[in-house]
C-alpha cells in the first residue's frame, strides 16, 4: 500500500489570502485532484468554520467522489473553537484535528499553559474518539510539546510533525522527528534554502526536493517508522506583491513538489526496511 500524498491549504497561500477572490471549495477540490493528490488538509487560511457541519458532510461526499480524503486544521487555544472544529471533523468522518497552538499576548506559551489547554479538551476528544494532532510551530520548542503530551494517551494527543517549522528554534528535521515522531499522526513536508554570512543567515522556501531539507533521507526515516504515512505538502512561496503572479508561482511549486515527492517516495520505499511504527 502506497502512502497517501496530500497537501494542506497553505499550498494555495495566495489564492486563499483574499476571501473575495478565493474559489469555491468544490473548485478548489478539483484543483487539488488535478494536481495528482489523494488528500487535502483544510486549515485556518481556508476559513473552515464558514461552513456548517452539515455542509462539511456534503463536501466530504463530493471529495470522496473525486477520490480525495479530507481532514481539517485550526489555529487556536480557545476550547469553544476546538469544539466547533471537532463537530466538523465528525461531519467528514475524520479521525483527527490538526491544531496550531496560537500564542496570545507577548509571553510565550509555557508547558503549564499547554497542559491547561489539553486538560480542557481531552474529555471531548475521548468522547468523540478524535485525536488532536498538535503541529510544531515556530516559537514552541518540540521538547516542550513532547513533554506536554506525555500525560495523555497517544490516541487522543499526537503530533502533526512539520519538518521545517522548528528551524526558528534551531531544531532540524531530525530533532523534530526524534521528539515528536513516536506520536506522529501526519506529516507536513516543505523544503527550504539558506542564505547568509558569518554573522547570520536567512531561510526561504523551495519546492520540495529542491532545497536543503535532505528529502530522500527524510522520507526514508519516516517510512522506516510507518510505511503508509499521511503526508501533506506545504510551500513557503515568496511573495512578489502581484496577486496573479503569486498564485501562479504557488501552482508551479505545488506541481514541482508533487512530482519530486512521488519520485522520492518510490526511491525511499524500495530502500526502506520495516522498523518501529507509531504508537496507536
Amino acid at each position: 500500500m502506497n502512502p497517501l500524498i496530500g497537501a494542506t491549504s497553505y499550498v494555495f497561500r495566495y489564492l486563499l489570502s483574499d476571501a473575495t477572490k478565493a474559489p469555491r471549495l468544490e473548485d478548489l477540490l478539483r484543483q487539488v485532484r488535478d494536481a495528482g493528490l489523494d488528500s487535502f488538509q483544510i486549515c485556518e487560511n481556508a476559513r473552515p468554520l464558514n461552513a456548517s457541519p452539515a455542509e462539511w458532510t456534503k463536501r466530504a461526499h463530493q471529495a470522496a467522489s473525486m477520490g480525495l480524503r479530507l481532514s481539517l486544521g485550526c489555529m487556536t487555544l480557545d476550547r469553544a473553537v476546538i469544539i466547533q472544529h471537532l463537530d466538523c471533523v465528525q461531519a467528514i468522518g475524520g479521525s483527527y484535528l490538526r491544531v496550531v497552538l496560537e500564542r496570545k499576548g507577548e509571553s510565550w506559551l509555557t508547558l503549564d499553559g499547554i497542559r491547561k489547554f489539553l486538560d480542557g479538551v481531552v474529555q471531548e476528544l475521548e468522547a468523540r474518539e478524535i485525536c488532536l494532532a498538535i503541529e510544531n510551530h515556530f516559537e514552541i520548542p518540540s521538547r516542550v510539546l513532547a513533554e506536554a503530551a506525555q500525560s495523555y494517551p497517544p490516541n487522543l494527543v499526537g503530533f502533526c510533525v512539520d519538518v521545517a517549522n522548528s528551524l526558528r528554534n534551531f531544531e532540524d528535521a531530525g530533532v523534530v522527528l526524534d521528539l515528536l515522531g513516536p506520536r506522529a499522526v501526519c506529516y507536513h513536508l516543505k523544503d527550504y534554502v539558506l542564505a547568509g554570512s558569518n554573522v547570520g543567515f536567512s531561510v526561504s522556501g523551495a519546492p520540495f526536493g529542491e532545497g536543503r531539507i535532505g528529502a530522500l533521507s527524510l522520507l526514508q526515516r519516516i517510512m522506516r517508522r510507518d510505511s503508509t504515512p499521511q503526508i501533506f505538502l506545504e510551500t513557503w512561496t515568496p511573495a512578489s506583491g502581484v496577486w496573479a503572479d503569486d498564485v501562479a508561482r504557488d501552482a508551479q511549486w505545488l506541481a514541482s513538489s508533487v512530482r519530486n515527492l512521488k519520485q522520492l517516495l518510490s526511491t525511499a520505499a524500495s530502500a526502506s526496511s520495516p522498523g518501529e511504527r507509531p504508537q496507536s
